[in-house]
């Protein structure tokens, strides 16, 4: 991509909307590990043509790949504690419906605690950068294939039935790249699940890049259903499939909602003390720095079901 012309990472467009730095807080950190960004000049875009949103200039892949290796093994939790809350049940019938065979590959997988749920009736693999969470899934069962897609080996071109990509979209500094080097696991008529914050849901839309989740350093990309099935199209892979989901079924309850309200409420207060330069707590200024509380929305994530293209075309289907 041309330095000197910034172009959306997804369909290469120049006609891009400028918000500004991201809400980072200070001290920045990914997977807990701390990560150099002060000499980057960071930008939240908005390509008015695909509607996909970015952090630009891309942060070091060498300096993520760094964090993700340096990270510890629980730093995040996929296992079966985590079943209820992540409805892996819908997204385990998600892939029966849609899938051609039960070979399936969990890019980004952690500590592999999907997969183990999926049970042995699937044969599971993995690909993971973080040592400490890819030994976890290995004992769990799964086959480690690679640190990277980059690093599977090409024995496994053409074998895989079902990709997931649960919470590394947001990852990704060139999403249709990647897609594209997924796409080549495939089987015919394979296809690639995804679970990523949505751009559209309506607390998303009210504060835009002082949303949360764009404030989480290592998340620098971000989509909806226009921009997922623009990336599709980028990568030759269909959008089949497409429904708003929740994250963590644990905030749909309406009392956990108005909790949600009555953070984003404080949170903004703490703006604004903070704007009239009042001193404030070292603890509530890095909150005033960063982005907003956890939004309130009852669908704030989609899943979205791309498929190798074959020479049927279908329509995308959608629940809600």
């Amino acid at each position: 991509m041309n330095q000197t012309r910034i172009q959306c990472p997804v369909c290469e467009s120049d006609d891009l909307c400028n918000s500004g730095p991201p809400r980072h807080r200070p001290n920045p950190r990914v997977a807990g590990v701390p990560i150099r960004l002060d000499d980057l000049r960071l930008r939240h875009y908005r390509c008015r043509n695909c509607t996909y949103q970015f952090v630009w200039p891309r942060i070091p892949q060498d300096r993520l790949l760094s964090c993700y290796q340096g990270a510890s093994g629980t730093n995040w939790k996929t296992d079966h504690g985590q079943a209820d809350e992540r409805s892996y049940e819908v997204k385990r019938q998600i892939l029966k419906k849609w899938s051609p065979g039960r070979r399936v590959l969990d890019f980004g997988c952690f500590d592999g605690g999907f997969l183990q749920f999926l049970g042995e009736e699937w044969e599971r693999f993995g690909v993971e950068p973080g040592e400490k969470a890819a030994a976890i899934a290995a004992s769990r069962g799964v086959k480690m294939i690679g640190s990277t897609v980059e690093r599977v080996a090409p024995e496994f071109a053409g074998t895989i039935d079902a990709i997931v990509v649960f919470d590394v979209m947001e990852h990704l500094v060139d999403p249709v790249a990647t897609l594209s080097a997924l796409r080549l696991l495939l089987s015919p008529n394979g296809i690639i699940l995804i679970e990523t914050g949505d751009t559209s849901s309506s607390h998303w839309r009210l504060i835009g890049k002082d949303y949360y989740y764009c404030a989480i350093v290592e998340h620098v990309g971000f989509f909806n259903r226009r921009s997922v099935a623009a990336a599709a199209t980028g990568a030759a892979l269909q959008l089949c499939h497409f429904r708003r989901f929740v994250h963590d079924s644990r905030i749909l309850p309406l009392r956990i909602r108005m909790g949600s309200i009555t953070s984003v409420a404080g949170y903004y207060a703490l703006r604004v003390l903070r704007a009239l330069r009042m001193s404030l707590p070292p603890r509530l200024n890095a909150i005033a720095a960063g982005g907003s509380p956890a939004g309130f929305d009852r669908y704030d994530h989609f899943l979205a079901v791309l498929r190798r293209e074959s020479t049927i075309k279908p329509q995308p289907t959608t629940d809600r």
